[in-house]
C-alpha cells in the first residue's frame, strides 16, 4: 500500500492527513511535509491518522522529528484519530508521555487556543 499525504491550513493550524502506510521507504514524504509547514511558519500542526493502516519505526521517528521542530519554535505537533492498535504501540513505547492525542479535529484545534 502506498502513502498519500494532504494538508490544509485553517484556524492558524496546519492539518496533515495521512492515508495508507508509513514505512522506511516513504517516511521522508511525511518528514518533508512537516518541514514544509515549519518553513512556512506553521508551527502548530495536527496530524490526522484516521487513514493510517500501518506505521513503522521510521514513521515514529518522523513524528519525533516533527515534535522537536514545532516545539523549538513555540508550537506543537498533535495527533488525532489514533487507532486502537496504534494507541497500544504509543503506550508501550511511552509516546503518550510526549504527544498530545485527541479524538477529534475540533478538540485538537481548540487545544491550541488555550
Amino acid at each position: 500500500m502506498s502513502l498519500s499525504i494532504s494538508s490544509k491550513f485553517e484556524n492558524n493550524v496546519s492539518i496533515i492527513s495521512i492515508e495508507g502506510e508509513i514505512t522506511f521507504e516513504n517516511s521522508t514524504q511525511l518528514r518533508e511535509q512537516i518541514d514544509k509547514e515549519c518553513e512556512q511558519g506553521h508551527y502548530n500542526i495536527i496530524i490526522d491518522l484516521i487513514g493510517l493502516k500501518y506505521m513503522s519505526s521510521a514513521g515514529m521517528g518522523v513524528l519525533v522529528h516533527g515534535i522537536k521542530q514545532t516545539r523549538a519554535n513555540n508550537g506543537d505537533l498533535r495527533l488525532i484519530n489514533l487507532s486502537e492498535k496504534m494507541h497500544r504501540v504509543f503506550l508501550i513505547t511511552q509516546f503518550t508521555h510526549h504527544f498530545k492525542v485527541y479524538n477529534t479535529l475540533e478538540e485538537a484545534v481548540k487545544s491550541f487556543a488555550s
